[in-house]
C-alpha cells in the first residue's frame, strides 16, 4: 500500500495546533512570573544571572534547523517583556560612537523598553543611580580609549551603579559592537561569571600593573588590568577578573591588609555572566 501523500492543509492545521500550544504556554509563563513578582515585591525585577541561566539551558538543549541566534532573540523578547510587567524598566543609553549599533544592542536585549539617549556617561549613570532600580544604563564595553567612562564607577556608595551584564549575551555575529548594562545593585552569580575591580593607588605610589596583578593573585583573584586612569592625585586601575566580586569579599580585605601601603582602595565595579557564542552550534 502506497503512503498517503503529504497534504499541505494538514500541515498547516498542525502548525495552527502548535501555535495554540505555544500561546497557551506563554500565557502560563506570564502567570507564573506574576506570582513570582508578588513573592519578591520590593526587590529588583531585573535578574541578569537568572536570565543567563535560562538562555544557557535552552541553547544547551537546542536542536534542529531553528537558528540559535533566533532562539535567543525570541527568549530575550519574552524575558524583557515579562520583566517590564513587574516594573516599568527603561534604558539610559550612552553611546559616544556607533550610536545606531549600540541602540540596536540595547533594543535587542531589553525589547520594547523606553530608551533615553544621554550626552555624557555621568548623565546616564546619574539617571541609573537615582531611579531606584527602574532605569538600567547601557554603555560601551569598558576599554582604554578616549571615551573611557568606567572611572565613574569608582565609588563605595552601596547604591552606586555597577556593571551587571555584557551585551549581546548570545553572540551570533549580528552585532558589530559590545556593551554593558549598569544598574544600582551588584550582579548575581550565574555559574560562569567575570567581574570588574577598580584598584586605587594614592598620590606618590609607584606600582606597575604586573605587580598589582601579582598582589591580586596572591589573595586568590585572577585577572588582568585593561586600563589605568589618573583622577586627581590617584591612579585608578580597572581589572577584569575571573568570577564575581562583591563588597565585603574577604579576599579584598586580605589584599588591603597586606598591601595597604600601596593600595588605597579595592572597589568591586560589578561583573557579568559570560556570553554564549553560537559558533559551535
Amino acid at each position: 500500500m502506497s503512503e498517503k501523500p503529504i497534504d499541505l492543509d494538514d500541515l498547516r492545521r498542525e502548525i495552527d495546533q502548535i501555535d495554540d500550544r505555544l500561546h497557551d504556554l506563554l500565557m502560563e509563563r506570564a502567570d507564573v512570573v506574576q506570582r513570582i513578582a508578588v513573592l519578591k515585591r520590593g526587590t529588583a525585577a531585573l535578574r541578569p544571572e537568572r536570565e543567563a541561566s535560562i538562555l544557557r539551558r535552552l541553547v544547551g538543549r537546542h536542536r534542529g534547523t531553528l537558528p540559535v541566534g533566533l532562539l535567543g532573540r525570541i527568549w530575550r523578547e519574552i524575558i524583557s517583556s515579562l520583566t517590564r510587567g513587574q516594573a516599568p524598566l527603561s534604558v539610559a543609553l550612552y553611546a559616544p560612537y556607533g550610536l545606531l549599533e549600540h541602540f540596536d544592542v540595547a533594543r535587542a536585549h531589553f525589547g520594547a523598553a523606553r530608551i533615553d539617549l544621554h550626552d555624557t556617561p555621568a548623565q546616564a549613570l546619574r539617571a541609573v543611580a537615582e531611579s531606584g532600580g527602574l532605569i538600567v544604563g547601557v554603555l560601551p564595553l569598558p576599554a582604554g580609549d578616549e571615551n573611557a567612562w568606567w572611572p565613574n564607577l569608582a565609588s563605595t556608595d552601596t547604591a552606586r551603579p555597577r556593571i551587571i551584564a555584557r551585551l549581546p549575551f548570545i553572540r551570533d555575529g549580528s552585532s558589530p559592537v559590545e556593551a554593558v548594562a549598569v544598574a544600582p545593585f551588584g550582579p548575581g552569580v550565574s555559574g560562569d561569571d567575570a567581574g570588574y575591580l577598580i584598584i586605587v593607588t594614592g598620590y606618590g605610589t609607584e606600582i606597575s600593573r604586573g605587580r598589582l596583578s601579582d598582589r591580586l593573585t596572591a589573595v586568590g583573584i585572577n585577572g588582568q588590568c585593561i586600563d589605568s586612569r589618573q583622577r586627581g592625585g590617584d591612579t585608578l586601575h580597572l581589572f577584569e577578573v575571573d568570577g564575581p566580586l562583591h563588597d565585603g569579599d574577604p579576599r579584598l580585605h586580605s589584599l588591603l591588609a597586606a598591601h595597604g601601603d600601596e593600595i588605597a582602595q579595592a572597589i568591586p565595579a560589578g561583573g557579568y555572566a559570560r556570553p554564549i557564542s553560537t559558533s559551535g552550534y
